[in-house]
């Protein structure tokens, strides 16, 4: 709708050549200027519709503005000249046009907010989720039992005032290094390239290679100063971190649902590995469920394979019934429980399940994703939720299987 309505400002130059013929003098000249500077910007947006593919258009809405403005300066001309019917045909294109994308441009900037807020509550999720008891503390950053004789395991915390807040590394030598990302939350560059290795003969020196949540790795240097004290090198700046016990929730809250696991079908056809796999919570005589129904090229990684928030099925005789929609598609699918397995019978196109096959799902997941097994077992509303923020814009990353 946007781009039809910038289309529209592109051609309104056409309603000011009548005018510009009965004009004279100085009237016609600025006629002629908005006129030509219309044909410009409608050759040059020619040009960017046919051979161009910038995914980002930021010269739409300079241009925009800028014809704008002169066409309202040729409104005006029009009215002081008196010439009502050309003054009126334009004042409606500029309302259509300029009014509509105004109206786009507020929608557009109303939208970015709510992502951010979006993303700022994804972050504290993700935060909070990862030290909500020891055993998710120990199941994401573990193990730390089994560390080589001085090896500067366990959880760091930085002193004095810094970008960065605190420093995990386990007994495998996989290294997290958190920095303030939000007033209320932490991020985290995690394990890259490498893991802890010492560096040449120097004891109590050691490097390692980190990955951001968006760039190329960057390498850090470690010194232990004292038994409990680290000095770490980012970027050519020292940060000292003291040894502190993690910010674990020591007394983690009650669970109401009941996490069953993964559960996932492979079909190979062809080069093509179609996979079916549903995450699966128990709560009483309901049933919550996330799903991947794609269809990828076998033995080869993907970054991008979509998920789906299948939501609340509720029990009925032969299983939990589920219908969700989402981003424009639909769908409905019947989930039974067996012993170490489950029964999928499951239509994508939302009409009806008379015809569709029914799958058997192995214990067992062919993708992992953390945003999805970090879930809240708390209570129905914060599953939803947890769903309603985390999975925005994210797509499951993981290895399909040869066939």
């Amino acid at each position: 709708m946007m781009y039809l309505l910038y289309w529209g400002l592109l051609v309104a130059w056409v309603l000011l050549l009548w005018p510009a013929f009965q004009l004279q003098g100085t009237a016609r000249n600025w006629l002629l200027v908005v006129i030509a500077a219309g044909i410009v910007a409608l050759v040059y947006e020619t040009y960017m519709y046919l051979w161009s593919f910038a995914n980002i258009r930021l010269d739409i809405l300079l241009i925009s503005m800028a014809l704008g403005c002169l066409y309202c300066s040729a409104l005006a001309l029009l009215v002081v000249r008196q010439l009502r019917t050309s003054a009126a045909l334009l004042a409606s294109v500029l309302v259509v046009t300029v009014g509509g994308m105004s109206y786009k441009w507020i929608e557009v900037g109303r939208e970015s907010r709510q992502l951010g807020e979006i993303i700022d509550e994804t972050n504290r999720l993700l935060f909070q989720a990862k030290f909500r008891s020891p055993e998710i503390y120990e199941s994401q950053f573990g193990p730390f039992a089994g560390a080589s004789e001085g090896s500067p395991t366990g959880h760091w915390q930085i002193e004095g005032r810094s970008r960065y807040t605190r420093l995990i590394i386990n007994a495998k030598g996989r290294i997290w290094l958190f920095y303030q990302c939000q007033e209320d939350a932490e991020c985290h560059s995690g394990p890259g390239g490498s893991g802890l290795r010492k560096i040449g003969g120097q004891p109590g020196v050691w490097s390692a290679s980190l990955k951001p949540p968006v760039g190329l790795p960057f390498d850090i240097k470690i010194t232990r100063e004292q038994p409990n004290t680290l000095l770490v090198e980012v970027y050519d700046q020292i940060h000292r971190f003291s040894k502190a016990p993690p910010p674990v929730d020591p007394a983690p809250a009650v669970k109401q649902l009941r996490f069953l696991g993964p559960f996932s079908h492979l079909e190979c056809s062809g080069a093509h590995a179609r996979i079916r796999q549903v995450w699966l919570w128990e709560d009483g005589a309901h049933l919550h469920a996330v799903g991947i129904f794609s269809t990828l090229i076998a033995d080869r990684q993907d970054d991008f394979v979509p998920s789906v928030v299948m939501g609340e099925g509720a029990r009925h005789d032969d299983g939990w019934h589920f219908a969700w929609q989402q981003h424009g598609r639909s769908g409905i699918a019947i989930i039974q429980l067996k012993e170490r397995s489950a029964i999928l019978t499951l239509d994508e196109v939302g009409r009806d399940l008379e015809d569709a096959d029914k799958l058997a799902l192995q214990s067992g997941g062919v993708f992992g994703d953390e945003r999805i097994e970090l879930a809240p077992l708390t209570s129905s509303e914060d599953w939803r939720h947890w769903f309603d923020n985390v999975l925005t814009g994210h797509f499951v990353s993981g290895y399909a299987p040869a066939c």
